[in-house]
């Protein structure tokens, strides 16, 4: 299942057929995990969906019982940081560069956010514990952009966006 889901070359829409077929047909355990002597942790199915991008998959594989772990959050404030690092802007010591808090103000980085806010919302809602996403927290505390995320954490649906 793992190969299926890591596989560029097939298609989220087909990697979420077989992930159906092998889940609901041939009674598989949709919380997995993949023990390698060669990594440190442990990735189940929806880590792997989430790092290739693949998020029909991912949405098909929470509502087949994977449960969101706090790898997974990690990830996720990683992917801040990494989107950050692809658009020239970044820390210095732990400070934000004029760039960066010029870069949070731009549509292109709303639009990222946004996208990340969906899957962590959708992840809060199949039981992600709210305090796994400490780092992306800390993260977002140092360019003063945490209080979306907050709002997400402690309210899920009720408030809207600060922005």
């Amino acid at each position: 299942m793992f190969n299926i889901v890591a596989n560029k070359k097939i298609s989220d829409e087909n990697t979420a057929k077989y992930m159906n077929v092998y889940i609901d047909k041939f009674g598989c355990n949709a919380n997995i995990t993949l023990k390698s002597a060669r990594l440190r942790y442990e990735p189940n199915l929806l880590e792997i969906a989430f790092m290739m991008n693949k998020f029909k998959t991912f949405n098909d594989l929470l509502d087949k019982g994977t449960k969101p772990n706090g790898r997974l959050a990690f990830s996720m404030g990683s992917e801040f940081l990494f989107f950050f690092r692809d658009n020239e802007v970044g820390f210095e010591s732990k400070i934000p560069s004029k760039e960066l808090l010029d870069f949070i103000k731009t549509k292109k980085y709303k639009e990222f956010k946004r996208e990340k806010f969906k899957l962590i919302k959708r992840q809060l809602q199949y039981g992600q514990d709210p305090k796994d996403y400490e780092y992306l927290k800390y993260i977002l505390t140092l360019i003063n952009d945490d209080k979306d995320l907050e709002n997400l954490l402690n309210n899920g649906n009720k408030k809207e966006l600060a922005q």
